[in-house]
């Protein structure tokens, strides 16, 4: 599903908000070295960034980000193993390595996740905009639905789509903000047992749909979130 210009906008000021946060962190204090001594290390390192930046861009298009989680805490224990095992203490290691994998897993987790089927739609530390495919409901071939927000927000709009039978969209939104928007003509049932200190809002009636009827069942799940249901 193509990202749309404001998606993209909204994903460029949530990095340059990260960077200014995480530079002005590292300022406090003693503002001139410190900016002095991160030119001075970006002066050095630069090359090194560029290439690392273009082997993760190239890796993602190949491999789901997720796929790697698994394979990459097998290689970091298998290091960890080896290192305890040989009493390695060269100074490159902790100097290169350890910032290394720091600097990998900070990047895997601010990238939005993306799951393999248009019917997965995850942000983590992130915004973002998507829109439900023209067709979905029990006839198609979404039949199921999966929004995520963790300590972030996602906006997924459902007026552009026909509902071809009963479905059910599984909404998660762990410190973050789910924002639905749906047909006013929609039939829509809230079940919102698993929730901890989350805010839901409905601006639509509130009546249960029946599982055999041609309705959407929400299913939400939050943890110190929020979850908007809009009826445009």
């Amino acid at each position: 599903m193509a990202e749309t210009g404001e998606g993209r906008g909204r994903r460029f000021r949530v990095w340059v908000g990260l960077g200014a946060l995480a530079l002005g962190s590292f300022a406090v204090g003693d503002t001139v070295d410190r900016v002095r001594a991160a030119a001075g290390w970006a002066a050095a390192w630069w090359p090194w960034v560029l290439l690392a930046l273009a082997a993760f861009n190239l890796l993602r298009s190949a491999v789901e980000v997720g796929s790697l989680i698994g394979p990459g805490l097998l290689v970091g224990a298998a290091l960890i193993g080896l290192v305890a095992a040989h009493g390695i203490k060269d100074p490159a290691l902790m100097n290169l390595a350890l910032p290394g994998v720091l600097v990998l897993a900070g990047a895997v987790l601010l990238g939005p996740s993306r799951g393999s089927r248009a019917d997965v739609w995850s942000r983590f530390l992130a915004t973002g905009r998507v829109y439900a495919p023209a067709a979905i409901g029990a006839r198609t071939q979404h039949r199921r639905l999966t929004v995520r927000a963790v300590a972030g927000e996602i906006r997924a709009d459902f007026t552009g789509s026909t509902l071809d039978g009963s479905m059910a969209v599984h909404v998660t939104a762990i410190a973050g903000h789910v924002h639905l928007t749906v047909p006013r003509n929609w039939p829509v049932a809230v079940r919102s047992s698993g929730m901890v200190l989350t805010r839901v809002t409905d601006t639509g009636p509130t009546d249960r749909v029946e599982e055999e009827r041609d309705g959407v069942g929400l299913h939400l799940l939050g943890v110190c979130g929020a979850v908007s249901l809009v009826r445009a």
